[in-house]
């Protein structure tokens, strides 16, 4: 008889308490043993779930980007750019000043010289799959004349690097520990504004106040 999938309540513990300890001691500095024990179970338990701590440390990701997926699901068939640009510029500035998605950076900056497999985790689980629900409206919005785009990769990048770039130093080196809605605005007005002088069709329309 094929054994079936573990309960996923137990499953979803495993992954909050595992995250909790990545983020506190690191990728390395975190064993399968330690969080069997924090979870309160045997290793044996453990492995029932997870085949290893990179298997666990991949599913925790994976947990984290369906939790965040709602950040990049973008309004369909929406006619101007400008209102699309300005809800997810919002939406991803306020991701990536959480204090999670920060700390999550730290380890990935401190782990990954060492241990450059979580990197490549962390890149094809959360910023390839995002960044490509971007590049699908924007390769939409490129045919369907709204804006004239001959890279999406690019564009999307440049979109994302428009937003990030007043805090994400500041934060990041604890500079600064949050900022101000006013100042995520005038931040996320800015990066639409100077995006659109790049990339707007002259022919699209224009949002109406």
């Amino acid at each position: 008889m094929t054994q079936g999938r573990p309960p996923r309540d137990r499953r979803s513990r495993i992954l909050e308490i595992a995250g909790g300890l990545f983020l506190e001691h690191g990728y390395q500095g975190t064993s399968m043993s330690q969080i069997a024990a924090a979870v309160g179970g045997s290793k044996g338990t453990l492995y029932a779930y997870f085949n290893s701590k990179e298997a666990l440390f991949e599913a925790y990701l994976q947990d984290r980007m369906q939790a965040d997926a709602w950040v990049f699901k973008l309004p369909d068939h929406a006619k101007y750019p400008e209102s699309v640009l300005t809800i997810l510029g919002k939406r991803f500035l306020g991701l990536i000043v959480d204090e999670t998605s920060i700390a999550l950076l730290r380890l990935f900056y401190h782990e990954a010289p060492r241990l450059p497999e979580i990197g490549r985790i962390f890149y094809e689980t959360c910023i390839l799959k995002f960044k490509g629900q971007f590049e699908a409206y924007l390769a939409t919005a490129h045919s369907d004349g709204l804006l004239d785009i001959p890279c999406t990769s690019t564009a999307a990048d440049h979109f994302f690097a428009l937003c990030e770039s007043p805090f994400h130093m500041p934060l990041m080196l604890c500079i600064r520990h949050e900022i101000t809605d006013a100042e995520a605005d005038i931040a996320i007005k800015n990066a639409v504004n100077v995006f659109l002088k790049a990339y707007r069709n002259d022919k699209a329309p224009c949002r109406a106040d």
